[in-house]
């Protein structure tokens, strides 16, 4: 007896085909899971376990000492200082002249002075060419290249990104023509300064003087009372007049008597 095998549709071999496919990749997805699972472990134990190295205790960061403050609230800083001569054209001048500074007299002039060198140096007064001129409604007064002669008396030392503040004075009187010691004083009045190095950075103020007070007159203090000291020689005594003698006259710019002829 034979018997007939009828074929199954298309369709019917397509969705197996697929199922099988799935299945297969459902496999690989299970393999490659368990696997990866497996290797995350084995970092997990490791870390579990320090090395010799992570088990030292780490040093503790070190901070630099706080500056030590002074009861006035500054701070003292250590700064550099140097020997080396300052480099004229490195070095900037910033004048200031105080308030209330009077006439026929000195004046003090303050200068903050800095330098653009990396190094520390010192500005010494005869390497520094300073030039200053204090002028009035825009005509010089003292110039320092008439009298020859710096502003600046004594060295500066200069620290890096550092600024030295230093006190100089102005006789108060002008430069004339030979600047001598008897030039006349400036009067009460505004007043520009301008200074500066040979090729550096100069520095510009104004200023005012007032002018100063007449000294107060002082009245003499009375003179003590003097008494006579008394004399050792026993006073001349005067002989009685004589009544036939003329009289003598005793009032001044009276004209002497009159002696008649024998």
């Amino acid at each position: 007896m034979t018997v007939s095998q009828r074929r199954l549709p298309a369709g019917i071999y397509w969705r197996r085909r697929l199922l099988l496919l799935a299945v297969v990749i459902a496999v690989v997805w299970a393999v490659l899971q368990i696997r990866d699972g497996g290797d995350d472990e084995k970092p997990a134990k490791a870390a579990a376990t320090p090395s010799k190295a992570s088990s030292k205790p780490s040093a503790a960061p070190t901070t630099p000492p706080a500056p030590k403050q002074t009861v006035d609230g500054l701070v003292d800083v250590a700064v550099v200082a140097g020997t080396t001569p300052c480099n004229a054209e490195d070095v900037r001048i910033t004048p200031s002249v105080r308030p209330g500074q009077l006439t026929k007299g000195p004046v003090d002039i303050g200068l903050v002075i800095s330098s653009t060198q990396t190094t520390a140096c010192t500005l010494q007064p005869a390497d520094a060419d300073t030039v200053a001129v204090i002028s009035a409604n825009g005509t010089p007064v003292w110039d320092s290249t008439v009298c020859k002669a710096s502003l600046l008396s004594a060295p500066v030392a200069l620290s890096p990104q550092w600024s030295t503040l230093t006190t100089v004075q102005w006789t108060g009187r002008g430069s004339g023509s030979n600047c001598t010691s008897n030039q006349g004083w400036a009067t009460a009045g505004k007043y520009t300064l301008q200074i500066g190095t040979l090729g550096g950075e100069p520095g510009k103020t104004t200023f005012s003087l007032d002018a100063r007070p007449a000294p107060a007159k002082t009245a003499a203090p009375p003179a003590a009372p003097t008494t006579p000291a008394p004399s050792a020689t026993p006073p001349a005594t005067t002989p009685p007049a004589d009544p036939a003698a003329p009289a003598t006259p005793t009032e001044p710019g009276a004209e002497p008597p009159v002696t008649p002829a024998d």
